[in-house]
């Protein structure tokens, strides 16, 4: 594994290891932050569909905002690496939690069980179902917040990874009956899963064991779980009430969401005592020959307490069979005729009988989908409304008639309000604004952060560089928009180069990525005039690109020769010339030709910025003299001038 994703997430510990993926601890060198990073495992990175559903369902996932769900906050890809960027949570799974205690206290289970229903009150409200509630998915943190993980991964591995990888099977310790029968999956399949979640906490152990996935995931569909033998008998009869309820094999008993289960766990936590339909207490498993018995000895004892005289049964009995010996002719005849009218009417019965099937819950399914499954049963589809909402996808049903569980038949119409996708909305202008503030400004207008992505550029780290959909469009409510932040300016390191021992002219040409600063001249008659003495960074070094170097030169001084000619009268005079305005700080030289050579009568360096562009320069000669000056600007020859004294 790298120890680098994308040159952002320095990854610091392998903290899990799951059928699909890797989990890492991972640190965001960007924000500075700590983060879970899942790693798909290589074999599915060539499974080019099982990767456009891992990501499509993790962006999707990703506008889920709730306290007991782990954030998704990136998905990216890092050459043959694909993974997902998550909420780090500093706890353990609930499936630990189990190994380590066994089973938990009920009213702390109670209280997990009510924060993993509010995490998925949430997603059902934003049409997601998580399809893969079991505890390992459950994160709970040092101080006992519960977590839900892994939203939209386990739709994509439905259709790839059961028979692929022995871990993912494992779940099937928590598939609902249809699930298993690879039927309709809906909201109340994520509640049952849930209701099995709550049996392994309360018990320590899951309800259905067995050999093969095969032999659990039938007897999630044919057994019952037996609440008189495997619950302990310390447990609240309402939260027997509460698994019952969640574990019923038919969709239309459950729950019917989340909101309705969190309202019974708020009453059982006031003392309320709750109302159930059924008695858990009968409700577990019973071998067919005893109820058998039961039958037989249960309907002659119901007979004779309504009054019936079995003896009397016995005697009328023996009369009819006297009476057939008289009629048997006749019977033969009309055998015949009802032998013919039973095969005509066997022929016909599908003319006059009509089956019924129990509706499905098609709430969050697609209208097409919907449309297909009833008119292959003869049922007909009619749009009764179009309406706007944010909270259900565009095309999606909200609310049907029948209701699911009723029965329906063939010939019948089912009717679906469908939605419309949220409201028209005009996208805000964030450009240059802060990622901080733009939430506060997307929740106003009803829409969420899409998928972040960073690049380098001039504007302050942080600041919003683009946005898609542009501003000013219309888009939907609830539409995710996505944006490019800053990461402010891109810091290029180079390479100091060894200057000492070089002429400045051969300097300027080596230190052309970096900014020459101030220059100053030094005697060290050892070493060669006009080479480099020193430089301030150091040789062979990384600093940023544009850095100010400063240089000591090497310089000899000359000896001034002061000539006596107190016949002649000294006339004193300046010479005044422009220096460039780009320069910054410059060294000026102005060198006197005489008889005997040139002698520096100015050498100064001058802070152009500060001290202006004008040099003047204060000269003397003799009466009647004429002299040439020669002005050197960073050793270079810059101008020659005369100057005649009168």
């Amino acid at each position: 594994m790298k120890k680098m994703l994308n040159d952002r997430y320095e990854i610091l510990d392998k903290i899990g290891d799951g059928g699909m993926a890797f989990v890492y601890k991972a640190r965001c060198t960007i924000l500075n932050r700590i983060v879970a990073i899942k790693v798909l495992r290589p074999e599915f990175s060539d499974d080019e569909e099982f990767l456009l559903k891992f990501k499509n369902e993790a962006l999707a996932s990703a506008g889920l905002t709730h306290p007991n769900i782990v954030n998704i906050y990136d998905v990216g890809q890092d050459e043959e690496i694909n993974y997902i960027v998550m909420e780090y949570v500093d706890g353990m799974n609930l499936k630990d939690l189990i190994k380590k205690k066994g089973a938990l206290d009920y009213s702390y289970a109670l209280d997990i069980m009510k924060q993993i229903a509010m995490a998925l009150n949430q997603a059902h409200k934003n049409g997601i179902v998580h399809r893969d509630i079991k505890p390992h998915n459950i994160l709970i943190s040092q101080d006992n917040v519960a977590k839900v993980a892994d939203f939209g991964i386990a739709k994509a591995t439905t259709s790839s990874t059961i028979t692929v990888v022995g871990n993912v099977i494992g779940s099937v310790h928590y598939f609902s009956p249809e699930q298993a029968r690879g039927g309709y999956i809906d909201k109340t399949s994520d509640l049952y899963s849930l209701g099995i979640v709550l049996y392994e906490m309360v018990t320590g152990k899951v309800p259905f064991k067995g050999d093969t996935p095969v032999n659990i995931a039938l007897k999630h569909i044919n057994e019952n779980i037996d609440f008189e033998k495997d619950i302990p008998k310390d447990i609240p009869k309402d939260i027997k009430g509460l698994l019952y309820k969640l574990t019923q094999k038919k969709q239309s008993d459950r729950y019917q969401s989340a909101y309705e289960l969190i309202n019974d766990i708020e009453h059982i936590e006031n003392n309320i005592e709750l109302d159930f339909e059924e008695d858990y207490e009968l409700y577990h498993t019973q071998k067919l020959n005893i109820l058998n018995e039961e039958l037989k000895t249960s309907i002659p004892k119901q007979l004779e307490e309504e009054g019936v005289n079995t003896n009397m049964r016995r005697k009328s009995k023996d009369k009819i069979n006297n009476k057939k010996k008289l009629t048997i002719l006749g019977i033969l005849l009309a055998l015949i005729l009802s032998l013919s009218i039973v095969f005509v009417a066997y022929n016909l019965k599908g003319f006059f009988i009509t089956k019924n099937y129990e509706m499905i819950d098609f709430e969050n399914a697609t209208l097409e989908d919907a449309t297909n499954r009833l008119e292959a049963i003869g049922v007909s589809v009619q749009v009764r409304k179009e309406l706007y909402d944010s909270s259900v996808e565009k095309n999606h049903i909200i609310s049907q008639v029948p209701s699911a569980g009723s029965s329906i038949k063939k010939g019948q119409t089912v009717k679906f309000d469908v939605s419309k996708g949220g409201e028209p909305v005009t996208v805000p202008n964030v450009v240059r604004k802060t990622l901080e503030s733009v939430e506060d400004i997307l929740k106003e207008s009803d829409l969420k952060e899409g998928v972040i992505d960073y690049e380098f550029s001039s504007l302050p780290e942080g600041t919003i560089i683009s946005q898609k959909p542009r501003a000013f469009t219309e888009v939907e409510q609830g539409t995710g928009i996505d944006f490019i932040v800053s990461k402010g300016e891109e810091v290029k390191l180079v390479k100091v180069p060894n200057v000492v021992g070089k002429t400045l002219e051969d300097a300027r040409i080596l230190l052309v990525e970096l900014g020459i600063g101030k220059i100053k001249y030094e005697e060290n008659k050892d070493k060669k005039e006009g080479v480099i003495l020193s430089q301030s960074l150091k040789g062979g070094q990384h600093v940023e690109e544009g850095k100010k170097i400063d240089l000591t030169v090497n310089e000899y001084k000359e000896e001034e020769v002061v000539e006596e000619e107190p016949s002649k009268k000294v006339i004193e005079k300046q010479i005044s010339f422009a220096l460039s305005e780009e320069e910054e700080t410059v060294k000026v030289v102005v060198k006197e030709k005489g008889k005997n050579g040139s002698k520096n009568i100015y050498n100064k360096t001058i802070d152009i910025q500060k001290s202006g562009n004008m040099i003047s320069v204060p000269i003397e000669g003799y009466e009647g003299e004429t002299k040439e000056y020669e002005i050197y600007v960073d050793d270079a020859f810059y101008a020659k001038t005369t100057a005649e004294f009168k």
